[in-house]
């Protein structure tokens, strides 16, 4: 049987798509965004072996639990993904037409050492968000969407 969605967990800091480096008219994309790429494939091989890419509209949904507030864009978080998926768990990203992406940052202020008091969080304090601890870490979800049925939507229509 053949699964209607994918779903990968990666640890450690997601990491964002780098614009490549243009060295005497060639590009060159970073050793960093390779590497990124790469580890999500494998990832993506090593949970489902035989898999088939989707060939069909699919839909993405990314969550991408951060360690530092800023930068990076959730776009180029995003744009990593999609582009190491293509041809694995989908035939080509022009299948995409849902996507759902949240960038979690850490809260800024944690409890303090008396009850009811908060302060600034420090770098060997846990990650937490809205005050519960997590981990840095990408959760990705592709998902096989319904194909559009114009017969479907005829059958019911008697106007």
């Amino acid at each position: 049987m053949k699964p209607s969605e994918f779903v990968l967990s990666l640890p450690g800091d997601p990491v964002a798509k780098a614009r490549p480096r243009v060295y005497q008219g060639h590009a060159i994309t970073p050793k960093k965004t390779l590497h990124a790429e790469e580890r999500i494939f494998a990832e993506f091989r090593r949970r489902y072996p035989s898999a088939k890419p989707f060939a069909g509209p699919v839909g993405v949904y990314a969550e991408f639990w951060m360690s530092k507030r800023g930068k990076p864009d959730i776009d180029n978080l995003l744009k990593l993904i999609l582009d190491a998926l293509n041809a694995v768990a989908y035939l080509d990203d022009s299948q995409i037409q849902r996507i759902g992406a949240i960038k979690i940052i850490p809260d800024q202020l944690v409890p303090g050492k008396r009850p009811g008091t908060t302060r600034k969080r420090r770098r060997e304090d846990p990650y937490t968000y809205h005050g519960k601890e997590y981990e840095p870490h990408l959760l990705v979800r592709i998902k096989s969407l319904p194909e559009y049925d114009p017969a479907k939507n005829l059958e019911g229509d008697e106007s």
